[in-house]
């Protein structure tokens, strides 16, 4: 008899039930998320991640819960939306993972889901768990390198930056010969980087022959992968 795998925090949050409370969240402001906290408290401590909230002995104040809240959504949402064609469909399964690997992912998906600035990180997460769990484009380490790589993107200037090395790359690919790839990398050279340099999604000039921030980085494969994959299928 086959053993049924277990369903974890995020496949719970992917009922249908959980998916529309979530789903409303999504769609309001933070200031309308907390009046919903105080309103629906009955209804909103059913969900599975207040539970870990609760069982995590969080101590967070009414905005910060409503902040987390309205992430998490963003992260479901993204998971959600045309992936799961059932309730039940487990996303992290133990016929393919270990129980330990599960464990570990669940819980930094939602630490960092805590630690990331906007809900667009979140979403860009949401829908790095569908590309690794459910599309097989990222391995397991490269979940966990990518999600500390959100984290470290700059939140309003590191996305629009990462394009920029994104599509001169593109151009160097489709270069017709080197002359052509040397002034592409001569205008790719004018780019800052410093809104990605934490990210480890570029590669770094070396040496001393450039000045401040500018000049000699690139995007390197992961980037160009985690751009291609994830940030594309969110933002377009």
């Amino acid at each position: 008899m086959t053993k049924k795998p277990k369903s974890n925090l995020i496949n719970q949050s992917l009922t249908q039930v959980n998916r529309d409370i979530l789903s409303d969240i999504a769609e309001i402001s933070l200031d309308t998320t907390m009046k919903k906290f105080a309103a629906d408290q009955e209804l909103l401590r059913d969900l599975p991640v207040i539970k870990w909230l609760v069982a995590a002995n969080s101590v967070w104040n009414s905005v910060h819960n409503a902040h987390f809240l309205k992430k998490y959504a963003s992260f479901i949402g993204q998971v959600s939306a045309e992936h799961i064609t059932k309730e039940n469909m487990l996303l992290l399964n133990e016929d393919v993972l270990s129980a330990d690997v599960i464990e570990k992912v669940t819980e930094n998906t939602l630490v960092y889901i805590e630690r990331y600035h906007d809900e667009l990180k979140a979403k860009l997460l949401g829908q790095l768990f569908v590309e690794t769990f459910v599309n097989n484009k990222f391995s397991v380490d490269e979940y966990n390198s990518l999600m500390f790589s959100i984290d470290s993107i700059h939140p309003f200037e590191g996305v629009s930056r990462l394009k920029a090395f994104y599509q001169f790359q593109v151009q160097v690919n489709e270069a017709l010969n080197d002359e052509d790839k040397e002034v592409i990398w001569g205008q790719q050279a004018l780019l800052g980087y410093q809104p990605l340099v934490m990210s480890g999604l570029i590669n770094l000039p070396m040496g001393g022959a450039y000045f401040g921030d500018f000049g000699g980085a690139s995007i390197n494969e992961l980037g160009f992968k985690f751009y291609e994959q994830v940030i594309r299928k969110v933002i377009g």
